[in-house]
């Protein structure tokens, strides 16, 4: 999503309240880490919600149950988003965190492994230098 529609979010009176705390969610998402996968579903019902928005801003004033009726459903499918969002976000720092702790236990494993073969390949030369200075053979001259 881009910072720039979120500005103007927060700057249009006529856009529900919900709308801006919706794209932040789905913002703060990305940042945790979310697939573009995982945020396309919520971009879609935001983009329905400001959609069903601009129909309710077109009816005429003699209709305000109908108004009503649609602002209702944007602002439960703003709620929805922000939800789902947060749920997604709390779920990639989640995963993104479990990443970080496998990547740096795979690094000590390594290096734990490393040090086994570095002592190891030192032992085995120690043996055959030890080995080859008693086979040697001591000459009178």
């Amino acid at each position: 999503m881009v910072n720039s529609f979120y500005s103007y979010a927060q700057l249009n009176p006529s856009l529900p309240p919900l709308l801006g705390q919706a794209i932040s969610a789905v913002s703060n998402a990305e940042a945790a880490g979310a697939t573009p996968n995982e945020t396309a579903p919520l971009v879609t019902l935001v983009n329905t919600a400001l959609e069903l928005n601009r129909e309710a801003s077109n009816l005429p004033s003699n209709q305000t149950q109908e108004r009503g009726a649609l602002l209702a459903r944007v602002n439960q499918i703003l709620s929805n988003v922000t939800d789902r969002a947060n749920r997604l976000t709390t779920a990639a720092i989640q995963r993104t965190y479990t990443v970080k702790v496998i990547a740096y236990l795979t690094g000590l494993v390594v290096a734990i492994l490393g040090t086994l073969a570095f002592s190891f390949g030192v032992e085995i030369y120690r043996r055959y230098y030890v080995k080859r200075t008693f086979q040697m053979r001591i000459r009178r001259r």
